[in-house]
């Protein structure tokens, strides 16, 4: 799958520039994050702007775990498929607060760059739209550690409205101690 491995925020090199505005980050959302779903208040409260719809150009393997969470998985795997989700360009700082909701620091998930296409709509097909990189969370190692991905989680095609609805519980109503949770 084509993805590498970052450790903090990097500006994207096609979308800095060359003037004084703030370099910005394209970012591929797929689950909490995207528009409607609940984590989507973020990226409206850190002005970050939509930049269309994409899937990713590898197939990979999502799986809901614990908490209703989607998750995408590295490498190839049965079953996989083109993963849908939206393309956001945020700053720096919001970069940042994109790790610490996806819980980079303790494992939840590790940032990734991820090679997408974009496409015409949220159930369009790729004809028409064309290649880039975005940064892209997918299943960190302490979540692997914890089971995520094995026989226990759900593999789905897409996080919609419905599974969401259905199955997320915000981080305020976790376990204490679960991924994604604050410590005290």
């Amino acid at each position: 799958v084509g993805m590498h491995v970052l450790t903090r925020a990097t500006p994207h090199p096609v979308a800095m520039s060359s003037g004084c505005e703030t370099p910005s980050h394209r970012v591929f959302v797929y689950g909490t994050l995207k528009r409607g779903f609940y984590n989507h208040r973020l990226l409206r409260e850190m002005d970050a702007k939509f930049s269309g719809f994409a899937l990713t150009r590898e197939p990979m393997r999502m799986v809901l775990g614990e908490y209703g969470i989607p998750y995408l998985m590295r490498g190839e795997a049965d079953g996989s498929a083109f993963v849908p989700g939206e393309l956001w360009e945020v700053d720096d700082e919001g970069l940042d607060a994109l790790d610490v909701l996806e819980g980079i620091d303790e494992g939840m998930y590790e940032r990734v760059t991820l090679d997408v296409a974009t496409r015409e709509g949220a159930d369009g097909a790729v004809d028409g739209g064309f290649a880039t990189t975005a940064q892209a969370f997918v299943c960190g190692p302490e979540s692997e550690r914890r089971g995520i991905g094995t026989t226990w989680s759900e593999e789905i095609a897409a996080y919609d409205l419905k599974t969401h609805e259905a199955s997320y519980v915000p981080k305020h109503e976790r376990a204490a101690g679960s991924l994604g949770t604050r410590r005290s």
